[in-house]
């Protein structure tokens, strides 16, 4: 038998192997095929990069000429997806490979060796343990994937492990070099009180990565969903890739991210928000890239009063006190963020934020809880609540969460909340049981009435309205979604550069008709717009964080109206929620008589607008003006609205 036929045989017989294979194997077989192709075509890829890389650092090349030699060799690498490179600076770019997430970071890479790297079998650390059943035992995990390879990581935090430990009993891990492997860290983040991440990190495709020296364990899911990305031999993870990785909720831990960029500002703590979904009391990071003395120094402190007996909210607070904010070297720019159940990320990273935080090193237990009586929820979305605990910051407790009818609505929790979702029309209840060891401690139910969510268009208008509503820029049309609990049509660019989303609508007005509606916008302030304009001229625009506001607008003349709000947002990622809000678009064809001539001189004066605004204000009392000519926009209350209408008239913008 010739080559040829002999390997034609050997296929011949793999198949027919995976033939008689049962289904359930088959699938794996054909699973573990295309993960190590896709696995492969990474390897493919890096081991071209990484031959650049050599050659510019062996020709003496600065970090700036090799990331761009690294670079070049990506634009040049048929198997990198089109127009996928990203935030090339001096040091560092990204780009995918078949969707998959991938990195460059000179840094991460060529950082300084150590001169006595870590023997193999010291990679995993484990020990102490608990002394009894003491309830103020608390497990520590430290994760320190540049430990033995990196001289610029002391053993400060390993020392202070080792003391957080032994003050409560509990049983120190330490994940060190390649033994910080994703999936051991989020094994052992389950049965830990105290995690502290020691690392490198990077930010981009919208999250904060932690550096890893390893990319032992992660999977092709995890590059392309953005939990994880590629960087060669190593690879960086997010807070998402622990949430989806876990194999239970976490048990009321605190994580200190140190020496990292975890809770970069960019990365809008999807890393922080990710961990508090998994179970975690709290999330420690910083806006920017922190120095080692400036995080050590912090360290110090904070760790001193929470062994000390503080809540996090207290010992931050004398961390800031003792060294200041941001980090405390000169030229420092790295704030403390701090993200819980009660504190969001916040708005702008970048200055002082007052945290509510309540948890403790030590365990309290539980004297008594409740849920809420009753909750409205829609059909496909969630809404998550708090858990009621007397005293508030008691942790010695497990909760399981219960649907009595799960075709109605599921649920999902941790030892503070529970998140309900809606998935059909009906009244379920939920039920929370506590735990303390074994035994039960109580029970606790709430009645969630779970409705049909509108259409769009059925939201946005008013009573009995017949608004119809077109999409200038198809890719981002607005959409229904549930923030902070309400119901509202938002725009659909959340965390996308220099894009726009717009909804439109034309309606046939008949001179000094009126159009209404609530908007709102949670935005970075003076970069990022909620535009609304009037046939395509742009009427009035919101920035920042607003709350609700109602606009009227009159028409001028009869005619064909057509009304757009777009968001429009820059170049950079924004704040807050990124996305404006509409609601009760009304077309009621009230015409407004009120002229606008406050002081009574016979014509629509700027003065008229200064008078209307000062009356707003509550400056002047009315005195001498003539209130039936100036609420111009029909609402029955006199606004600074209306002193924008007034002065539009004076200008002649509006008839």
């Amino acid at each position: 038998m010739n080559k040829a036929k002999k390997i034609l045989a050997a296929v011949i017989a793999a198949l027919m192997m995976i033939a008689l294979l049962p289904a359930a194997l088959a699938e794996e077989a054909g699973f573990e095929y295309r993960e190590a192709k896709l696995l492969g075509l990474l390897d493919k890829v890096w081991e071209k990069l990484d031959a650049v890389e050599k050659t510019a650092l062996e020709a003496g090349a600065d970090r700036n000429a090799v990331t761009l030699a690294v670079y070049k060799a990506a634009l040049n690498e048929e198997l990198v997806d089109e127009a996928s490179y990203n935030s090339l600076t001096e040091k560092s770019f990204f780009f995918t490979v078949k969707g998959m997430a991938c990195a460059y970071d000179y840094d991460a890479r060529n950082y300084e060796r150590s001169a006595d790297p870590i023997p193999e079998d010291e990679y995993v650390i484990v020990v102490g343990g608990a002394r009894g059943n003491s309830p103020s035992v608390q497990n520590v995990l430290l994760v320190g994937p540049y430990y033995g390879q990196d001289q610029s990581f002391t053993d400060q935090y390993k020392t202070e492990a080792a003391s957080i430990a032994a003050v409560t009993g509990g049983q120190l891990t330490i994940l060190q070099s390649a033994g910080a492997t994703g999936p051991a860290i989020a094994a052992a983040c389950i049965n830990a009180g105290v995690v502290i991440y020691d690392s490198h990190g990077t930010q981009d495709y919208d999250s904060s990565y932690l550096c890893l020296t390893t990319k032992s364990g992660i999977t092709t899911e995890d590059f392309q969903n953005h939990w994880a990305v590629s960087a060669g031999n190593a690879a960086y993870i997010d807070g998402r890739y622990i949430q989806h990785h876990i194999t239970e909720p976490l048990k009321n831990c605190f994580f200190w991210m140190a020496i990292c960029e975890g809770m970069k500002k960019n990365g809008n703590g999807t890393t922080g928000a990710a961990l508090l979904a998994a179970g975690a009391a709290g999330v420690y990071g910083y806006s920017q890239s922190v120095s080692f003395t400036g995080d050590y120094m912090y360290e110090e402190v904070f760790w001193k009063e929470m062994k000390d007996g503080a809540t996090v909210a207290d010992a931050l607070k004398v961390m800031k006190a003792t060294h200041g904010e941001p980090d405390p070297v000169p030229g420092g720019d790295a704030w403390p963020i701090v993200m819980s159940p009660t504190d969001p990320f916040p708005i702008n990273p970048d200055r002082h934020q007052d945290v509510t935080c309540d948890w403790r090193l030590f365990e309290i237990d539980i004297e008594s809880f409740g849920l809420v009586e009753t909750l409205d929820v829609y059909t496909g979305f969630s809404l998550t609540v708090n858990m009621d605990r007397v005293p508030v910051n008691a942790n010695n407790y497990d909760v399981e969460w219960q649907s009595d009818d799960t075709d109605i609505a599921t649920v999902e929790g941790t030892n503070r909340f529970f998140t309900v979702t809606g998935v059909s029309a009906g009244t379920v209840e939920i039920c929370g049981i506590v735990k303390v060891g074994d035994t039960e401690f109580g029970r606790a139910s709430c009645s969630v009435t779970v409705k049909e969510t509108p259409t769009l268009e059925d939201f946005l208008n008013g009573e009995d309205g017949q608004l119809r509503f077109t999409y200038p820029q198809a890719k981002y049309p607005w959409i229904i979604n549930m923030i902070d609990g309400e119901l509202c049509a938002t725009s659909s660019n959340k965390g996308v550069d220099k894009t726009t989303s717009s909804i439109s609508t034309t309606i046939p007005m008949k001179a000094g008709e009126t159009f209404s509606f609530d908007w709102k916008v949670s935005s970075e302030e003076d970069w990022d717009y909620l535009h609304f304009y009037v046939n395509g001229q742009d009427f009035a625009v919101i920035t920042g964080e607003t709350d609700w506001e109602t606009v009227v607008y009159s028409a001028p003349a009869d005619g064909n109206y057509t009304f757009t709000w777009s968001f429009v947002k820059d170049e950079y990622v924004g704040e807050g929620y990124d996305c404006g809000f509409l609601k009760n678009l009304c077309y009621n064809g009230q015409i407004i008589t009120a002229t606008g001539d406050a002081d009574g001189n016979g014509t629509v004066e700027a003065a008229d607008a200064l008078l209307v605004l000062r009356l707003a204000m509550g400056i002047i009392d009315g005195t001498g003006i003539d209130l039936s000519a100036i609420d111009v926009d029909g609402d029955g209350e006199i606004t600074a609205a209306d002193a924008l209408i007034i002065l539009r008239k004076a200008m002649g913008i509006l008839n």
